[in-house]
């Protein structure tokens, strides 16, 4: 029988997340045990299995746009080729993380409503931190964008994840040239 105790939000993302670079995934009872309470426990501090495989997804999405964009600044001023060169570094460290390529592996379905629906939030945390990182480069910059940074940002990051993601969506390859020369399109053409 497992002793009542209380945990903390962050006690639980941490042990998830060691799962879920382990792993691939996080397996709710192994973590329940882990951290020595009951599953309804673990469920009232972080919502849903979902929720915390979002949550993780996306703090890991947001180091590494990080670190895409300071390498593409150290070679491009700020322009439409920083934001497109920082995407395409992204995208291709995206495809090769392991413990993420094993979820959309092998839970397609949890890969799909984590990564592209509100349960899971990246989509939405994605939108966001590309439509700042849009409107700081232009101003900087001193350049334009077509349109609205947050319309934009949603069209840039759903074409990102369309052909990052294609063997989930399409059963294709990734593609990320492809991906590197719509979004440059994307950015460049006229309102």
């Amino acid at each position: 029988m497992l002793m009542s105790r209380v945990i903390s939000y962050s006690d639980a993302y941490i042990a998830a997340r060691r799962q879920f670079m382990a792993s691939g995934d996080v397996d709710m009872k192994a973590l329940a045990e882990e951290l020595i309470v009951g599953r309804a426990t673990l469920y009232r501090v972080v919502g849903s299995r979902d929720r915390l495989l979002g949550r993780i997804v996306a703090d890991l999405a947001a180091v590494t746009q990080s670190q895409a964009v300071e390498a593409a600044a150290s070679e491009h001023p700020p322009s439409v080729e920083r934001i497109v060169q920082a995407a395409y570094r992204m995208n291709r460290d995206v495809v090769a993380f392991r413990p993420l390529r094993q979820l959309v592996t092998n839970d397609p379905e949890t890969a799909f409503r984590v990564l592209f629906t509100e349960i899971g939030g990246v989509h939405a945390a994605s939108v966001a931190s590309w439509s700042a990182l849009m409107d700081a480069t232009a101003r900087d910059g001193g350049f334009a964008l077509p349109r609205d940074t947050d319309r934009l940002a949603y069209m840039f990051v759903r074409i990102g994840e369309s052909m990052i993601f294609a063997d989930l969506l399409h059963s294709h390859e990734p593609d990320l040239e492809l991906a590197r020369d719509l979004h440059r399109a994307l950015l460049t053409l006229p309102a």
